[in-house]
């Protein structure tokens, strides 16, 4: 967190993200997990969704709002319109050729990006990515937390609640 309290910007490590200008170039790793406990990072991805709003953060069911490719490697590429969503942005990316940026995201963040159907709460989905690649997305629920946190400042998904879900367990 920033000392104004908003989430601090993710940096390659981790984030599962990496945008391109062409198609080609190298995508993110993993990153370092570090040497941090289960309980820190517990710690820090509620202190990361905010105090008072970490049950709510881990019970939200993410919703992709972009269009995305499967080039079948297990990545996944957003396709992010360059000129908006509008109908001027639209007219203005057809007359111009490729009309979208493409995200390419590497395992971890194609596993997330797939997960986040609108369905699957937060806190089963990083069940699911401990379950799948184990020791090399620890710690995973701060990594999740990042990860989700800046699609949702990109408006690449939208949180949607869900009501019947418990809350999150205690370490």
């Amino acid at each position: 967190m920033t000392p104004s309290g908003r989430a601090a910007p993710v940096s390659g490590t981790g984030a599962g993200v990496r945008r391109a200008r062409s198609g080609s170039g190298s995508r993110t790793g993993a990153g370092s997990s570090g040497a941090r406990t289960a309980d820190a990072a517990s710690a820090a991805a509620a202190d990361a969704a905010g105090s008072g709003r970490a049950a709510a953060f881990w019970n939200a069911c993410p919703r992709r709002r972009l269009d995305w490719r499967d080039p079948g490697d297990g990545r996944a590429v957003v396709l992010r319109p360059k000129f908006g969503e509008s109908r001027a942005g639209r007219w203005l990316a057809a007359r111009l050729g490729d009309p979208c940026y493409r995200i390419r995201l590497d395992e971890v963040g194609a596993f997330i990006w797939r997960a986040c159907d609108g369905e699957t709460p937060l806190l089963e989905i990083a069940a699911r990515l401990r379950a799948e690649f184990g020791a090399r997305v620890e710690p995973a629920e701060e990594r999740l937390a990042r990860f989700v946190q800046t699609m949702l400042r990109s408006r690449m998904v939208e949180a949607c609640v869900s009501e019947h879900r418990p809350a999150r367990p205690a370490d």
